[in-house]
């Protein structure tokens, strides 16, 4: 990808851009869960999804991770115990906390919810130009690249 020359990183246009990309990837993925068959509360789903990203981790760090407050977090967790979808075990750092992971149950129906929502937002991407699908790929990557360099959690 070439260099930028029109405007220095971190620019009045970058942020706008930033802001942007914000409200459409939340606007996005807000369709997108109510597209989807089965759907799982977004809440859920984003809790669910931040701990096997980033887990194991304490419910303080994903109350922290997910800007909510503790007993916020504590409630999602108990949730998505009573499905199966995550576990607590005893954080070796600190006998008194325990780290949340998710268990296979719970990769299995974050795969069956991004499944869904796939299946439900493909005939949209199917109306698609083959030029704009091919600008969305070339899009994706760069978002995709974007979030690989970002630093855990942040």
């Amino acid at each position: 990808m070439p260099e930028r020359t029109d405007a220095a990183p971190g620019s009045p246009a970058d942020e706008a851009l930033a802001v942007d990309l914000l409200v459409l990837a939340a606007r996005f993925t807000r369709w997108a869960g109510r597209a989807a068959d089965g759907a799982m509360p977004t809440a859920l789903w984003r809790a669910l999804s931040q701990v096997d990203e980033l887990g194991p981790l304490r419910v303080s760090a994903l109350a922290a991770l997910d800007r909510t407050s503790q007993p916020t977090a504590t409630a999602l967790v108990q949730r998505l115990e009573r499905h199966g979808w995550v576990e607590r075990s005893a954080d070796p750092a600190d006998a008194r906390a325990s780290l949340v992971a998710t268990t296979p149950a719970g990769r299995q129906r974050l795969a069956e919810q991004r499944a869904a929502a796939g299946r439900a937002l493909a005939p949209r991407l199917g109306a698609l130009s083959g030029q704009q699908h091919e600008d969305l790929a070339r899009g994706l990557a760069v978002l995709r690249d974007l979030v690989a360099h970002a630093p855990p959690g942040g």
